[in-house]
């Protein structure tokens, strides 16, 4: 949202002062461009989200090859990793008795 305001201030400021254009003729041809700016802009951020998201997995998993903190050592080398049969598993979906 910040993005198209500003984007159409400048824009339409661009069109008034650098293009002698009529402010509303300006104002509209501002908006216009702020849209393809602020709609590229998006796009971008949006299409990049999940290399984000991979790298922070990837640094994650290489904290843990490096002798980071793991699952094991959470619980000790003992630690019984099954749950017990008294715990009833947490589903969404009905039971067939």
């Amino acid at each position: 949202m910040t993005v198209l305001v500003v984007g159409w201030v400048v824009l339409t400021a661009a069109e008034r002062y650098a293009e002698r254009s009529p402010w509303p003729s300006a104002m509209l041809g501002g908006l216009l461009w702020s849209c393809v700016v602020a709609g590229v802009w998006w796009f971008a951020e949006w299409t990049q989200s999940p290399l984000r998201t991979s790298r922070a997995s990837a640094a994650a998993r290489e904290s843990a090859k490096a002798g980071g903190p793991s699952a094991d050592a959470e619980h000790g080398p003992d630690a019984e990793t099954d749950e017990p049969a008294s715990r009833q598993a947490d589903s969404s979906t009905p039971s067939r008795r």
